[in-house]
């Protein structure tokens, strides 16, 4: 049986960035101040591609991979880029400091949700 907390958190990831990219096409420059960034010339265009762009293509990644749990590999790519994304949040709280709290949080959801789907991965048939 193909385990529904491992689709709940893939489906649940890609509505978190889903979100995310729909506020940040209507609501760029709160979102990005939201994330301590100021958009001027040249930053909106990267702003644009990575918040709106390749999110929305992670959700769209995240959302197959709990609409199709048979493609395992897909789930584990998703599980590994959350995982991922954590660790490169980790890296900067020792390189950089301690973010803000929110910051922290979502390194942690990040973390947990990433492992949790790596290790209940469905089994393969026979």
């Amino acid at each position: 049986m193909i385990p529904l907390l491992r689709r709940i958190l893939l489906a649940g990831s890609g509505v978190v960035f889903a979100v995310i990219a729909v506020a940040a096409v209507v609501w760029p420059h709160a979102v990005a101040a939201r994330y301590g960034l100021k958009l001027d010339g040249e930053a909106m265009n990267e702003f644009r591609a990575v918040f709106t762009g390749f999110w929305l293509g992670l959700a769209a990644m995240l959302f197959t991979a709990a609409r199709r749990p048979e493609l395992v590999i897909l789930g584990d790519l998703c599980g590994l880029a959350l995982l991922l994304q954590a660790m490169g949040r980790l890296l900067s709280v020792v390189l950089d400091g301690a973010p803000r709290a929110d910051f922290v949080a979502a390194m942690i959801g990040e973390a947990l949700t990433g492992a949790i789907v790596l290790a209940i991965r469905p089994r393969r048939a026979a």
